[in-house]
């Protein structure tokens, strides 16, 4: 069975929170493309605002 390929909004969502989580900035975003970088920061914003409210340390 093959498998499914993620979303590549997906990814990015999840990249930019991991980066986050790891406390980088937004400029260490990879990418480029408009649609695809605001995915990317909003998967940060989502964990720094997780990071704020005390779910990581």
């Amino acid at each position: 069975m093959k498998r499914q390929k993620r979303d590549k909004f997906e990814r990015a969502h999840n990249k930019g929170y991991n980066a986050g989580i790891s406390g980088k900035s937004t400029e260490s975003c990879p990418f480029s493309a408009t649609d695809i970088r605001e995915q990317w920061l909003g998967g940060w914003r989502e964990a720094r605002t997780d990071v704020a409210e005390g779910y990581f340390h």
